[in-house]
């Protein structure tokens, strides 16, 4: 069996080879400050790509989207990716991905396979309150195989017993965490971040085994993301994390799972 690579591209945009296959999860192309704030502080996105999209989209197989809010599928996704490349959505998406023009969408209400790879799709919440009432549905996505490390990528998901249970039942070796402790600041105040900030991670590195590893992505590119690579590694520190589990790749970097 291949070597189980993920690659992240910027903000939650992963490539990842799982079991022969290619798959780009959360497309986000966007020339640096050519998109609008989300609260109005610095454009988005706030980084540069490190590498030509052509490098990104060259040779794979299928798309994996865990919603499309413009930081996780941006205006140029269209224009990118062919249109009949195979397109995995949760079901309130189909119409919009197919209105771009994509051929293949196909939604995974609960559970597709192809090949020998087993794709499972997990609802979360992306916040709670008010501002998780606005946010709109998210999901998961479970990657399993035989031979394979089994991968849950959380999406825009909140630590919440309904991720535990999915913890649980699939028993990930590796779970993507989108870190980035998003606000939107008139909502926050209440409701708090709508993805994990550093000392929700934390929370999960205390709470889940320890041979459960962190990928933590989602940082460092959007002016609504409160938690930087350098504020969650200062937190980690701080917390005594064994940073062989918690890793905080950048961007550009293939982790070897």
């Amino acid at each position: 069996m291949e070597t189980t690579t993920i690659r992240l591209v910027r903000n939650a945009t992963l490539r990842i080879n799982y079991a022969g296959h290619n798959i780009l999860v959360d497309p986000f192309f966007a020339d640096k400050g050519s998109m609008q704030s989300a609260i109005g502080v610095y454009k988005a996105p706030r980084v540069h790509l490190t590498m030509p999209v052509s490098e990104i989209t060259e040779g794979l197989d299928m798309m994996l989207q865990t919603h499309i809010h413009p930081d996780h599928y941006d205006e140029t996704v269209k224009q990118h990716l062919p249109k009949d490349i195979r397109y995995y959505v949760q079901p309130q998406d189909k119409a919009t991905v197919e209105q771009d023009g994509f051929t293949r969408v196909e939604v995974i209400e609960d559970k597709t396979t192809v090949e020998d790879m087993a794709i499972h799709r997990v609802s979360g919440h992306h916040g709670f309150g008010k501002i998780g009432e606005i946010m709109g549905p998210v999901s998961g996505y479970v990657l399993t195989a035989e031979g394979c490390p089994t991968v849950y990528i959380m999406g825009d998901c909140k630590w919440e017993d309904c991720i535990r249970e999915t913890v649980e039942r699939f028993k990930p070796d590796y779970i993507v965490v989108n870190s980035g402790g998003a606000v939107f600041p008139e909502f926050s105040k209440v409701d708090g971040c709508i993805i994990p900030d550093e000392a929700e991670v934390m929370q999960m590195l205390d709470e889940l085994p320890v041979h459960i590893k962190l990928i933590a992505v989602h940082m460092d590119a959007t002016d609504h993301g409160q938690t930087t690579r350098a504020i969650l590694r200062n937190e980690a520190l701080h917390h005594g994390v064994d940073m062989s589990r918690l890793l905080i790749p950048e961007d550009g970097e293939t982790i070897k799972l």
